[in-house]
């Protein structure tokens, strides 16, 4: 049940355009590569993905880069994890194609308890938007000060 460094990363560079999306000025991809030590390249790459997600929205020429393409509270960690990795599924019977039933013989009597994990968990995460997430760095980085 564990998320892929992908998502990791992604809501990094997310959570740095949050910080910075009042002044509506793109970011480069550089620049959020070298303050959140992401690789360049795979960091990139992440960005086409959640720019096709509608995440994010770019901006070309020399003071070109990334935005968010909503405003940080509408913008959840369920829905970076739909765009990064095609959603959460605990069990591969509950990915999305997968055939109604168990693809065993026989009923499976935990898939309805999987099932549950599953809302519960999308339910955690739709809760959780990048600007409470950012709010909740402030506070922790004011509290260590």
């Amino acid at each position: 049940m564990k998320f892929g460094v992908g998502v990791d990363y992604s809501l990094k560079a997310l959570l740095m355009l949050a910080d910075r999306h009042q002044s509506a000025q793109p970011v480069r991809v550089e620049e959020i590569a070298a303050a959140q030590a992401i690789p360049e390249n795979y960091l990139r790459r992440l960005l086409i993905e959640m720019k096709r997600g509608g995440l994010v929205q770019s901006q070309k020429g020399p003071s070109g880069g990334y935005l968010l393409a909503r405003p940080p509270a509408r913008i959840t960690m369920a829905d970076v994890i739909d765009v990064i990795e095609g959603g959460y599924a605990p069990v591969d019977c509950l990915s999305d194609g997968a055939p109604g039933l168990c693809t065993r013989d026989d009923p499976c009597a935990m898939r309805d308890v999987w099932r549950e994990v599953q809302e519960s968990v999308y339910a955690i995460l739709r809760r959780a938007t990048l600007q409470s997430l950012a709010e909740k760095r402030r506070k922790a980085i004011h509290f260590s000060i």
